[in-house]
């Protein structure tokens, strides 16, 4: 009885040891929060990313635009000058080919 009463003030104080043995209650909250907390919050941050990265090449950066590559331009962003030099030569040839189509029609 000596270990709950405080004899300071006679208030009771109960005290619990700070490790009791693992139960599947306390393995299951283990669980949760070292495995699946993590988790959830990578995907947060990885659809975050992904969407801030959208609004800025959207929107532009503080009203800068970035040029539109890829899809759009026929030239992924990723290719090499000399890359970029031949399949705009290309594209402009074949252009040039329809409008000589068009003009003996």
């Amino acid at each position: 009885m000596s270990e709950y009463n405080n004899k300071e003030n006679n208030a009771l104080i109960r005290r619990e040891p700070w490790y009791s043995h693992p139960t599947l209650l306390w393995l299951l909250k283990s669980t949760a929060i070292n495995l699946i907390l993590p988790f959830f919050n990578g995907v947060m941050l990885g659809f975050g990313e992904i969407l801030a990265n959208e609004l800025i090449f959207k929107y532009g950066w503080f009203g800068r635009s970035f040029p539109q590559l890829g899809l759009n331009n026929r030239v992924p962003p990723s290719a090499t000058v000399e890359y970029r030099k031949t399949v705009n030569a290309a594209i402009k040839r074949e252009e040039q080919q329809q409008k000589d189509l068009l003009k003996l029609d």
